[in-house]
């Protein structure tokens, strides 16, 4: 039986190099885009999104901060 190593072996798309691996996925684009199946955000909706997004990461940190106010240390 072989040992498990700390890094796991590369598979599939992995194993190719980077111009290779770039070419793929610039063809996959192309197809879907071709078929109908890809989506093009408007500038409407990507603005929308960004503002999700910050809504999300300031309630997040506001959540992780301590319940107790300032940060300022006390005299």
């Amino acid at each position: 039986m072989t040992q498990p190593t700390d890094t796991p072996r590369k598979r599939g798309f992995a194993l190719l190099d980077p111009d290779k691996m770039k070419q793929v996925a610039a063809l996959g684009g192309r197809t879907a885009h071709a078929a109908g199946r890809a989506h093009q955000f408007s500038r409407e909706e990507a603005r929308a999104a960004a503002r999700r997004s910050v809504e999300v990461r300031t309630r997040r940190a506001a959540e992780a901060r301590p319940a107790g106010g300032s940060d300022a240390p006390t005299a």
